[in-house]
């Protein structure tokens, strides 16, 4: 398990360095990756455990921009890099050459639901909490007043 956190850590921080992310925000991308595998590994590798594990990513994401004071994305795309189901994609391109096609839908369907867990996880972490920041329901952006009026209504 440790070395599975070592690797998780060192891909999460190459991720990081392709994505530019600035250099003194690097250990706190990849720590929050290296915690999001943590996290999967220990709930027994499924998409639950993908979910929960994209929770915990996008809470430590949404601390750690808080207190770098740094958009969320900075440590949150670099944190799901471990999660992400690349194998899922290369199994399911590679049934559809075979010509594969029941287990190309079978395994495609598995990719969709992990990327579903992954984005569905990090949006339930971030968006309660940012909108608790900003104010909830007065943050939210008020549309002009527009006058409807009818053609056949007299002239002013």
């Amino acid at each position: 398990m440790l070395i599975e956190l070592a690797v998780s850590f060192i891909a999460t921080l190459a991720f990081a360095v392709v994505f530019n992310v600035p250099v003194r925000y690097l250990l706190p991308g990849a720590f929050a990756g290296t915690i999001g595998w943590l996290i999967f590994r220990s709930l027994g590798s499924t998409n639950t455990a993908i979910f929960l594990a994209s929770v915990g990513i996008g809470l430590l994401a949404e601390g750690g921009a808080h207190m770098f004071r740094v958009p969320v994305l900075i440590i949150a795309v670099p944190g799901i890099i471990p999660l992400v189901p690349g194998v899922g994609a290369y199994s399911t391109m590679l049934a559809l050459v075979k010509g594969d096609f029941i287990g190309a839908l079978t395994t495609g369907a598995e990719t969709l639901f992990a990327a579903g867990a992954i984005a569905v996880g990090i949006a339930l972490a971030t968006v309660p909490l940012r909108l608790v920041r900003k104010g909830g329901a007065r943050h939210v952006r008020k549309t002009a007043h527009t006058h409807i009026t009818s053609f056949d209504s007299p002239k002013r």
